[in-house]
């Protein structure tokens, strides 16, 4: 196991199953994490060439198979439902389509063992992605909260619209990378200042640096080297600025 301490964040290489068991019960507000979606993407497709076109190295993501996949998420949703306050946030992202309905998927697993689906919301990528028949223009995400608790809300005053539009970044260092704007947005909608984020699929850590923007503690766990290096390298960057 590898941790780095920077900032407020404290950064795990390992396997999230593993690293999350570790984490004291009732600790943590918010969960926000973009996990593999099952699709077995980058693996000598389509996106894995348009990657390469780009500069990029396309390796398959670990756990993107349907089963792993399902596997993986459904181990780091119960310790969420342990790790997480009873009053709390867990957000997921999840694709919009595809052969196999893992959003629906996503949902249905977020309503159970020890936790309540709350809501959807909409991520309009504004422009059309990949797709056969239907292109791919949004990704969702799901979220729940503790089982007997409630959904933690900055400002109760405050409504949000269950769409969000916003481009994804155009200079990526991982492959699924999303824009930071994005998560900061939850962020801002679910926790005040000084609240503690966890993500457990950390990829270049995104996740991070909207924290060190916002003033949030960070907990972030990859298990691939290199994207952990590059997390590393995004966070100290955001810190410094």
């Amino acid at each position: 196991m590898r941790v780095e301490q920077i900032g407020g964040a404290a950064l795990y290489l390992g396997d999230a199953r593993d690293m999350m068991a570790a984490l004291p019960a009732d600790s943590l507000d918010m969960l926000w994490t973009d996990p593999p979606y099952g699709h077995s993407n980058h693996d000598g497709d389509f996106n894995a060439r348009l990657n390469e076109m780009r500069g990029m190295e396309s390796k398959p993501i670990a756990n993107d198979d349907a089963d792993g996949m399902r596997v993986v998420v459904d181990a780091v949703l119960s310790e969420a439902a342990r790790v997480l306050k009873p009053d709390c946030c867990c957000c997921c992202c999840c694709c919009g389509g595809g052969p196999r309905p893992t959003f629906a998927w996503v949902a249905g697993r977020m309503d159970r063992k020890g936790l309540s689906f709350f809501h959807s919301v909409i991520w309009d990528k504004l422009n059309p992605g990949l797709g056969w028949r239907y292109r791919r223009q949004h990704e969702m995400v799901m979220i729940a909260h503790r089982k007997g608790g409630r959904l933690a809300w900055a400002e109760d005053g405050r409504a949000a619209r269950n769409v969000f539009a916003l481009m994804p970044p155009r200079d990526r260092q991982h492959p699924n990378e999303k824009p930071v704007a994005l998560v900061e947005h939850f962020i801002k909608l679910h926790t005040n200042a000084g609240a503690s984020v966890l993500d457990p699929f950390m990829g270049s850590g995104t996740t991070g640096v909207a924290c060190a923007k916002l003033g949030r503690r960070f907990i972030g766990i990859e298990i691939e080297p290199k994207y952990f290096d590059i997390a590393c390298r995004r966070i100290e960057e955001a810190y410094k600025q």
